[in-house]
This record gives C-alpha cells, sequence and structure tokens, in this order.
C-alpha cells in the first residue's frame, strides 16, 4: 500500500520539515574561479584571503592588496540577496523586524564573513533589505516568517546570480 505522502518525497518534500527553497545552481561572478596564490587582505573591511577562503584575521606583511568579493559587490552596488518587506504589521513591529534581520545577519555573518547586509532602505512603503549572498537573505526571510508569521516568497532573475525574497505580514 501506498503511504499518503509517499510521492511527496519523491519529489523533496519532506512533511513535518519547513519547505526551502534552491536555487538553480548558478556561478557567482564575485567568486573567483581558483584560488589565488598567496595571502590577499581586502583594503575595505581588513577580511584576509588565505588558502581561498577570506576570513577575519590578521594579515602578514607579504600579503597582497584585493577587495574581497563582499565589498567589490556593496561598491558595485549589486546584491546577490533583496528581501522586500511590506504589510501594515511589519511596519508597526519595523524595530523588531529590523532587530531580527540584524540578529541574523551578525550571526551568518559571524560564521561566514562574505555574508552581510549592504543596505536597509524603505521605498514606496516597503522595506528592503539587501545583502551579498543569496543565503543570508533566505535566512532572515527564514527568521521574520518564524518570528513573526505571514507569507514568504523565494524568485530569482532569470540568467543572473541575486535571488529576491518577499515577506509580508
Amino acid at each position: 500500500m501506498k503511504h499518503q505522502n509517499e510521492g511527496a518525497r519523491a519529489h523533496g518534500y519532506t512533511p513535518g520539515r519547513p519547505p526551502q527553497f534552491v536555487m538553480p545552481a548558478r556561478h557567482d561572478p564575485y567568486r573567483a574561479d581558483n584560488k589565488p596564490q598567496g595571502e590577499q587582505v581586502c583594503p575595505d573591511c581588513g577580511l584576509v584571503n588565505r588558502r581561498g577562503r577570506w576570513m577575519r584575521a590578521q594579515a602578514t606583511p607579504q600579503a597582497q592588496s584585493l577587495a574581497c568579493p563582499a565589498c567589490r559587490r556593496i561598491a558595485d552596488k549589486l546584491p546577490a540577496g533583496i528581501l522586500t518587506i511590506e504589510g501594515p504589521y511589519a511596519f508597526e513591529k519595523r524595530e523588531d523586524v529590523l532587530a531580527t534581520a540584524r540578529n541574523v545577519a551578525e550571526k551568518v555573518e559571524s560564521e561566514h564573513a562574505l555574508e552581510r547586509i549592504m543596505s536597509i532602505e524603505t521605498f514606496d512603503g516597503r522595506l528592503v533589505i539587501s545583502t551579498t549572498d543569496v543565503h543570508l537573505v533566505q535566512a532572515i526571510g527564514r527568521a521574520l516568517h518564524g518570528a513573526f508569521g505571514g507569507s514568504l516568497h523565494y524568485g530569482f532573475q532569470e540568467g543572473d546570480y541575486q535571488l529576491r525574497v518577499n515577506w509580508s505580514a
């Protein structure tokens, strides 16, 4: 006898587990295809690249200057993730919503130094949070949805390495 959710499991859905958006495989144009030789230090944020990994560390005197992918995205004003927040409840709880977003970003950045919030702006009655990485924007969206409810939607720009997340409450 076939279980009721057996077909759903075959398509990546597990009952009792929150659904997750999985972006199709794409190349992030800001990430290097190969690991640079030696050590680099970002002149803007001070991150150090050792063996292809950007981290918080003290640079050696031999380190070459090279902007990290996050600082390059910020300079180009080209976010990898855009979270749009709308709805009357979201604006009533604006300070709590922003505190939640910043807390998530702080936690994620402590583990992944290149993932950070680029900007928080208000456009046409909506809050818009731009991030340097698609994973951070997903994490903030999930945290807001978990803390405040509402609806959460994901979408990506065809041909771009950019994820758009919309949350409304």
